[in-house]
């Protein structure tokens, strides 16, 4: 009876727990933050009820999962509200932003981890489910850790890079992994790592050679540095970003200014040179 009790009270959780998210995302494409944040709010309450009976139920991984994408995004919709405020409101919307980052990279690694230790299925059926719920895990575990590195502890990179490595290697679908791939190089660039910056975009830009935003944080990360046996090649890389991107491109300025800086030392571009791969 108290495990029929359980598994009722489980159902329930993904049920209504997936309602209020469903809302939530609605109310977030909607750009009305408060509503999101309410629902967001309320799905992470229904996922608790059931994880908070039983957290090592077999289902427990999946509901994490959701709970993790819940605190995501509610994390996200309240660092942009936070930076519509000022002075001591600011900085606790920040704070409570920075709060669901961290429960967010916990909750959804926890959830990987529990997975790893469950056996799989043998089943069709099981084993597939059990491939599908893995993925989940592991995807929001990879875009929960870049916003706790980036927004929270930049400390915590090499563990980012690690749950992204362990997410490029589930991925099939080419556009999905190229999201991946770009998600984690600007992980590295949001946390100041240029070595890594260059190296996660020069890998893009192998497959994937008309990447305008691979072009311009090589270039910006080669001029971030400060190495000047790299302002060439950075010069080269900015040069094709300014050639390829559209006007309207939020960082076309910024790369054009770095590039008046660099002929400044007499550093000028060199045509059909940046974006290729180094021996």
């Amino acid at each position: 009876k108290k495990i029929e009790n359980v598994n009722t009270l489980y159902n329930n959780s993904f049920k209504n727990g997936n309602a209020a998210l469903t809302a939530a995302d609605a109310a977030y494409n909607a750009q009305s933050l408060d509503e999101a944040e309410a629902k967001y709010t309320e799905a992470i309450t229904r996922y608790d009820e059931a994880l908070t009976a039983d957290p090592t139920h077999p289902g427990a991984p999946a509901l994490m999962t959701n709970k993790a994408g819940a605190l995501k995004s509610r994390g996200v919709g309240r660092y942009i509200s936070a930076f519509k405020l000022t002075g001591d409101a600011r900085a606790a919307g920040i704070e409570n932003a920075k709060k669901d980052f961290r429960d967010a990279a916990e909750v959804s690694t926890k959830s990987v981890q529990m997975l790893k230790e469950q056996e799989a299925p043998t089943d069709p059926a099981g084993a597939e489910n059990y491939k599908a719920t893995r993925f989940n895990a592991v995807e929001t575990r990879a875009e929960s850790m870049r916003l706790f590195v980036t927004k929270v502890d930049k400390t915590k990179l090499d563990e980012g890079d690690a749950a992204y490595q362990e997410y490029l290697a589930l991925i099939v679908d080419p556009e999905k992994k190229l999201k991946a791939q770009l998600n984690e190089a600007k992980m590295f660039f949001d946390s100041d790592d240029m070595e890594k910056v260059v190296a996660a975009y020069q890998k893009i830009l192998v497959e994937h050679s008309d990447n305008i935003d691979a072009m311009l944080y090589t270039g910006l990360a080669l001029f971030n540095l400060q190495d000047a046996n790299k302002f060439q090649e950075a010069a080269n890389y900015l040069q094709r970003f300014v050639d390829a991107a559209p006007d309207t491109h939020p960082l076309k300025k910024d790369a054009k200014d770095v590039l008046e800086a660099l002929k400044q030392q007499n550093v000028k571009p060199q045509k059909g040179t940046g974006g290729k791969k180094r021996g």
